[in-house]
């Protein structure tokens, strides 16, 4: 490899990875998580978005959640700001009212879970799934340390801390020979196929420059941080709360990662 592509670093826009973690911290509360499935079977039955009103009261008769229309707003406000639901002006009948009024209403995206690998129609327990492994990773929290957390197929729940100083290397179990085991390693289970062909580690991470980085050693398939692709051969900073993919798609590991 040439020097002068290891020695540049690449810095990614990540605006994209860190609404994932907005949208885990979002969810995880149980009033908004039961707003998103009124909304979701709202529309699965209504082509008519829910307003306030209509769905603290399903909140209460549904639910048994009391909450006030401030609370109310505050929780929706997380919801907006973690890019689930979208807020729409319609014309709806208000108690006290006489006629029609313009009143916000709201609908949950269509796409509001694509980045967390689920459907639209999530189940309870998929999505509690990710709640759990989110705080395994927070939990362990050092300022001296990377937290890596497998967030999908057979190693999912596996948690990693890598010390500054130290660098780590990750691949499949097939793809290390002894030698690289003098170093800190992530083993990923052989059924991760797609990750990648190549016969040698391929992703590093560690600590440089004040910040994490990656370098992935010519992969095969590639190395994402959340859809953005990482140029082989070059340093690529990381943000915290980011996602990495190893390949894309089934047979491939997608990888949870913190740090202070």
């Amino acid at each position: 490899m040439d020097k002068s592509d290891i020695n540049e670093t690449v810095v990614l826009d990540f605006d994209e990875s860190n609404f994932i973690s907005l949208k885990l911290a979002a969810v995880n509360n149980k009033v908004r998580f039961s707003i998103l499935e009124i909304l979701r079977d709202n529309q699965k039955f209504s082509k008519n978005p829910l307003y306030s009103r209509e769905i603290n009261s399903i909140l209460l008769n549904s639910y048994k959640i009391n909450i006030t229309p401030q609370m109310f707003g505050q929780h929706m406000k997380k919801l907006l700001d973690a890019n689930l639901v979208t807020e729409i002006d319609v014309k709806k009948e208000v108690p006290n009212k006489v006629g029609k009024r313009t009143v916000k209403a709201f609908v949950l995206k269509e796409d509001a879970f694509d980045d967390l690998f689920l459907d639209i129609n999530f189940l309870s327990d998929e999505l509690f799934t990710f709640f759990d492994l989110y705080k395994s990773n927070q939990k362990y929290h050092d300022d001296n340390y990377c937290i890596l957390t497998i967030f999908n197929g057979v190693d999912k729940g596996k948690t990693f801390k890598i010390q500054k100083g130290e660098s780590a290397l990750i691949g499949r179990k097939s793809n290390f020979s002894e030698d690289d085991l003098s170093s800190p390693h992530i083993l990923l289970d052989n059924s991760y196929d797609t990750v990648s062909n190549i016969s040698k580690p391929h992703l590093k991470l560690f600590y440089e420059d004040d910040a994490w980085c990656i370098i992935d050693e010519a992969s095969s398939n590639g190395t994402f941080i959340g859809d953005i692709e990482v140029q082989k051969g070059k340093i690529t900073k990381l943000k915290s709360g980011s996602f990495l993919k190893l390949s894309r798609g089934n047979g491939g590991a997608v990888i949870y990662c913190s740090f202070k």
